[in-house]
């Protein structure tokens, strides 16, 4: 008689029991769990690293701007933001440790309205700079009105944002080289307003950032606005440089054997890396002639050579590549005569202390027509009339009628509206007037000219005037003067001077015209 088999099924029944000591153990499904953990971790981790990556990206693209890095994405993001001012020496680092860092900002989209500063005429070139970086991609800026007056333009600007910031856009006004404002005509008022566009404004998206080399104490001379926050740009040390100009070079070894020769003395005269990688390599190149194969790596014997190499031509590139202008002494000064104050003045400093002589070469005739250029653009031609006569000079022997208030007024008016606007454009006829009535004043300076005895004729201006043309168009393609299209009325083109003030005392210094004469001012 058969039996059923139960100890098979009791071997069943004691592996579904988990208590049973002679049953294999329980399948290990609760082992899900820990995947689903681990998952859970490894993005936290990933979340983590990826908000880590900012700082890491700053600080790899930025060495030694670890600090810097750090304030720049913790007071430039979230917006609202208080003002921002970047300031430190130059070459340190301002403007592209805030560009590098706008490309991290988070949450976007967001938009960067960029104004270098050091690039524009005048403020009415900055109000067009601004307002063009803000319209939309499809609107044409040829169509762009360009406010003349600063209220015009805060206006302009506060519609311009609000319509950005109602799409969720989040914009940052960066201002550049903020110093170069306080050179233009009436720069004082225009950079106090620059300055308030936050309180003027009083939009929550928008950023503003200051970029300067000055000191935050040179822009604090008003009360009442709200008090940007500041980051300091120190110049780089010696190991920071190493490193800044260590990167990407394709000879690492040969490249540091160079460095520690020739970095440390050139570190001494000027901490700027644009000027020490501009002299630094042609020394290099020289310091690479002895090898003959830019790739090898060098051992103590080569280094010695190298340097036994190199060592002659470090003290020659140190004395013609960073020349520094001395000024002249008060009791030096004191002790020369007149003659001497005059050309040590001309020499050595002019009124904002940069060196009066020119820098290049130009003959006397491209001079005397740049100034008239420079005049051209800069004086109303409704004053030409007074401001020359017959004989190049100013007429003072007609009796001068006491202007009335009204006059005064339209004529501020004016002033301010041409400041404003930059340099004017002129036709050529008026060129050619203003520039011979400036050459008859210094007709005796006119000698060095070399001109034929048949080009000369009684004051010596044939000679001048016969390659005038030839000059005007060497000025334009040195983009000293600019040249506009055929105005539609007159049918002739225009032109415009593109050179600054200082330049043009230069200019006038180096064949002694007293341009403040004939300079309108308010």
């Amino acid at each position: 008689m058969s039996h059923p088999i139960t100890p098979r099924r009791a071997t069943r029944s004691s592996a579904a029991d988990p208590a049973s000591p002679s049953g294999p153990r329980p399948k290990p499904t609760p082992r899900r769990q820990p995947v689903s953990t681990a998952a859970a971790n490894a993005k936290q981790e990933e979340g983590e690293e990826h908000e880590r990556s900012p700082v890491d990206a700053l600080l790899e693209a930025l060495p030694g701007r670890r600090e810097q890095a750090t304030d720049l994405l913790r007071l430039l993001a979230p917006a609202p933001a208080l003002p921002l001012l970047l300031h430190g020496g130059a070459a340190t680092g301002k403007t592209r440790a805030l560009l590098l860092a706008l490309r991290h900002v988070r949450p976007r989209p967001l938009r960067v309205a960029y104004a270098a500063l050091r690039s524009l005429p005048s403020p009415r070139a900055l109000f067009s700079s601004v307002l063009a970086q803000l319209s939309p991609p499809s609107s044409s800026s040829s169509r762009l009105r360009v406010p003349d007056k600063p209220s015009d333009f805060v206006a302009a600007l506060r519609d311009a944002l609000a319509g950005l910031s109602a799409r969720g856009e989040a914009v940052y006004l960066v201002f550049d080289n903020l110093e170069v404002v306080r050179s233009w005509d009436k720069g004082g008022q225009l950079l106090a307003l620059l300055l308030r566009l936050y309180d003027l404004l009083r939009l929550p998206q928008v950023v503003l950032v200051y970029v300067s080399s000055a000191t935050p104490d040179a822009y604090y001379s008003m009360t009442g606005s709200v008090e940007p926050n500041h980051i300091y740009f120190p110049d780089y040390t010696v190991d920071e440089v190493r490193d800044i100009l260590m990167r990407g070079h394709p000879n690492p070894k040969l490249y540091s054997s160079f460095l520690s020769v020739a970095l440390k003395p050139l570190f001494r005269v000027t901490r700027r890396v644009d000027e020490l990688v501009a002299a630094l390599e042609p020394l290099f190149r020289r310091y690479c002639e002895p090898l003959g194969d830019l790739k090898a790596v060098p051992d103590e014997s080569i280094k010695r050579r190298l340097f036994e190499h190199i060592q002659p031509h470090l003290a020659v590139a140190m004395n013609e590549t960073f020349i520094v202008p001395t000024r002249v002494s008060v009791d030096e000064c004191k002790d020369h005569s007149s003659r001497g104050k005059a050309s040590s003045k001309r020499q050595f400093g002019s009124r904002d202390g940069l060196p009066t002589e020119l820098e290049f070469h130009m003959s006397v005739s491209a001079k005397y027509l740049l100034l008239s250029a420079f005049l051209a653009s800069r004086n109303p031609a409704t004053l030409d009339a007074a401001l020359f006569d017959s004989t190049g000079g100013s007429d003072n022997n007609r009796r001068k009628r006491k202007s009335s208030q009204a006059s005064m007024n339209m004529k501020d008016t004016m002033a301010e509206e041409m400041l404003m606007k930059g340099p004017g454009t002129f036709p050529l006829e008026r060129l050619l007037a203003i520039f011979q009535c400036i050459t008859s004043v210094s007709e005796d300076d006119l000698g060095d000219v070399e001109c034929s005895d048949s080009m000369m004729n009684g004051s010596g201006m044939t000679g001048l005037m016969s390659d005038v043309l030839l000059q005007l168009s060497t000025l334009c393609n040195s983009n000293f003067l600019s040249k506009s299209r055929s105005c539609p009325m007159e049918g002739s083109a225009r032109y415009r001077s593109n050179i600054d003030e200082d330049l043009a005392l230069k200019v006038a210094r180096s064949v002694s015209f007293p341009l403040s004469k004939y300079i309108y001012r308010r």
